[in-house]
C-alpha cells in the first residue's frame, strides 16, 4: 500500500476529493493536537471525536453501500 492510496478511489485509481480533504482535516487536527501537548481533556475529546468519528462514519457508509449493492444484485 502506497502513501497515495489513502486519497485514491480503489475502483478508479483517481484522487477522491472526499478522501483527500478528510485526510487533510485529520492531519491538521493531529498537528494541532501534537503542538499543544498539555491540552485540557476537552481538546482530547474533540480531537478523538473528529478523527475517530470520521473513521466510524466512513465504515458505516461503506457497510450500508455494500448492503445496498448486495440487495440490488439479488433482485436481478
Amino acid at each position: 500500500m502506497g502513501l497515495l492510496d489513502i486519497i485514491k478511489n480503489p475502483a478508479t485509481g483517481k484522487v477522491s476529493h472526499s478522501k483527500l480533504w478528510a485526510n487533510v482535516a485529520c492531519a491538521a487536527a493531529t498537528y494541532k493536537f501534537v503542538v499543544a501537548p498539555d491540552a485540557p481533556s476537552e481538546i482530547w475529546a474533540i480531537y478523538l471525536g473528529i478523527v475517530g468519528g470520521y473513521a466510524v462514519a466512513r465504515s458505516f457508509v461503506s457497510v450500508k453501500r455494500q448492503e445496498a449493492e448486495n440487495a440490488a444484485s439479488q433482485t436481478d
